[in-house]
């Protein structure tokens, strides 16, 4: 059977390991990270996604681990309600969701009860070397500092959205300016829990494009995030410095003394050590693919945290991506153009930022006025509640293959 390397043992590279292990494909999952234990906030699973994971036999442990979020609740500079949506009534809110690290492990355990998947932590791809039959990886080891060579027949990049794998597989033509900003910067981060944290999550704005909300973990954490949906130099330096101190600083500079929570919120902030900052960018490529290696999940079409998809797109892209391999074992490449033939059309359509990419900016006004007929108008769908006449419906493919 065939030899795979995965680079990422995040949920994309996770399930696809699963996937092919389970269809007898000896897979190696290589992970930066020196130990299993991941970081991250609060993802949902739903649509095709839900089906994938009922089909690996875990659904019922991932509703035993979910957050029981009853849905979104909006507040004003005091901390009171003007409007609340109720779980599942818009998509801002869902019925699975899930820690990304609870989601992880679970994926995780699934995958490394196959014995022929192998987890490697601490390890890295430092080059590669295509044939016409299989690939040359340099691996490096970080806990000796030691690179070897191996041979594989297929490589599969799934190191999320600036994926350093992304870079040594694609020519120059083909990954050129492949991130596309969409000037949106997020911090992701865990705060002590207070009682009026669940079990709602509560959305706050302020003028000038700021947002920040809670969602509820467990009794112990609440999950917390900073939303900055303009440009903004500073903190576009402070992500490029990859320095976790500076770019504390910087969010707090900006937020700081305002309304609701916000000062509890940034307090935290700067005490935790579960914390992300990112630039939201989406992955735009022509192709998916270049010889025997191929881009999955974030790596490949990353459709950025405002579209709620990228889970739900890593474990449907990693299913189906497993299915065109293990059903053309000799022809990795054309498998390969197969998966990206009849996924793209998907992607395609749930990869745009919502309300024709002014989402983040109706969200988020920038002025008092702005703010104001905002309020107003949440207030007011709220009130009337149209969820109830006419229900959120989700975007869902064709029937799933069988694998």
């Amino acid at each position: 059977m065939p030899r795979v390397i995965i680079s990422g043992a995040g949920i994309a590279g996770t399930v696809l390991a699963y996937w092919l292990g389970k269809n007898g494909f000896d897979v190696v999952v290589l992970e930066r990270s020196m130990s299993s234990t991941q970081s991250g906030q609060i993802i949902d699973v739903e649509g095709p996604a839900q089906e994938i994971v009922t089909r690996m036999g875990l659904m019922e442990e991932i509703k035993s681990n979910v957050t029981h979020e009853a849905g979104m609740r909006f507040v004003d500079d005091s901390g009171k309600e003007f409007a609340r949506f109720p779980v599942g009534s818009t998509g801002i809110s869902n019925e699975i969701e899930i820690m990304r690290p609870a989601l992880s492990g679970i994926l995780l355990a699934s995958a490394e009860n196959l014995p022929n998947v192998e987890f490697r932590n601490g390890c890295t791809i430092r080059g590669l070397q295509q044939t016409t039959s299989d690939v040359i990886v340099d691996i490096h080891d970080r806990a000796n500092d030691t690179t070897s060579q191996e041979h594989f027949d297929i490589l599969v990049a799934a190191d999320g959205l600036r994926s350093p794998t992304r870079d040594l597989i694609l020519p120059a033509s083909m990954k050129a300016s492949c991130l596309k900003s969409i000037d949106v910067f997020a911090a992701f981060f865990s705060i002590p829990a207070e009682p009026q944290d669940r079990p709602y999550a509560n959305l706050y704005q302020a003028t000038g494009r700021r947002g920040l909300f809670t969602k509820p973990m467990n009794e112990q954490e609440t999950s917390a995030y900073v939303m900055h949906c303009k440009y903004d130099q500073r903190l576009h330096d402070a992500r490029e410095s990859r320095d976790v101190d500076r770019q504390k600083k910087a969010i707090a500079a900006l937020y700081q003394g305002l309304g609701w929570e916000t000062d509890r919120l940034i307090r935290g902030m700067m005490e935790t050590k579960n914390f992300y900052f990112e630039e939201i960018s989406q992955v735009k490529l022509d192709k998916w693919s270049h010889g025997r290696c191929v881009l999955l999940g974030d790596t490949a079409y990353c459709p950025s945290p405002l579209t709620g998809q990228g889970t739900n797109l890593a474990i449907l892209g990693a299913y189906l991506l497993a299915n065109k391999l293990v059903n053309d074992i000799e022809n990795p490449v054309k498998a390969f153009e197969e998966y990206e033939t009849d996924f793209r059309p998907y992607v395609n359509k749930v990869q745009p930022i919502p309300l024709g990419g002014y989402f983040p900016l109706l969200i988020n006004p920038d002025t008092s006025w702005g703010l104001w007929i905002q309020r107003s108008v949440l207030s007011w769908i709220s009130w009337l509640q149209p969820w109830k006449y006419f229900p959120y419906i989700k975007n869902v493919p064709h029937a799933l293959p069988d694998l």
